[in-house]
């Protein structure tokens, strides 16, 4: 199974050098292996298996862990920069084209292992962070995050 790269998003726009992955030097699509930690971390969060990820379903999660209260922050910050639409629910398809974003980012060049390495950690509990995609994460007091 393999994901296309993300199209461009009014709510997050993208930098111009890598709308629709045309510089990137590796493949559009994730390898296997960060394929099924993606969807592990979807599936984990994804508490009515409606194939959507509500806001209230990861702050659920996040708070569920290590974080406790903390995990509403974190949920948040996920939203900010995931939430294309921002209709307070993530697809299942807005978060793989997320993950393609990060791994394409000619400006970051994450490697698979670090992409990897902070699922694995977010598996396990550890907050979310803000990945140098050309979005930021921010969060207003009602969960908004930015537009």
């Amino acid at each position: 199974a393999s994901v296309a790269a993300p199209p461009t998003s009014q709510a997050h726009p993208r930098p111009r050098s890598c709308t629709m992955g045309a510089c990137c030097s590796r493949s559009k699509t994730l390898p296997p292996g960060l394929v099924d930690k993606v969807k592990e971390l979807f599936d984990k969060m994804d508490e009515d298996k409606d194939g959507n990820v509500s806001l209230k379903e990861a702050e659920k999660y996040w708070s569920g862990g290590k974080l406790g209260k903390f995990g509403k922050m974190s949920a948040r910050a996920m939203f900010s920069e995931v939430d294309d639409d921002a209709n307070k629910s993530i697809s299942y398809s807005e978060w793989a084209q997320f993950w393609a974003n990060v791994r394409n980012n000619p400006e970051h060049k994450y490697s698979d292992q670090e992409i990897a390495d902070e699922l694995q950690a977010m598996l396990e509990g550890e907050a979310w962070r803000d990945w140098e995609d050309g979005r930021s994460v921010t969060v207003h007091q009602d969960g908004r995050g930015a537009q």
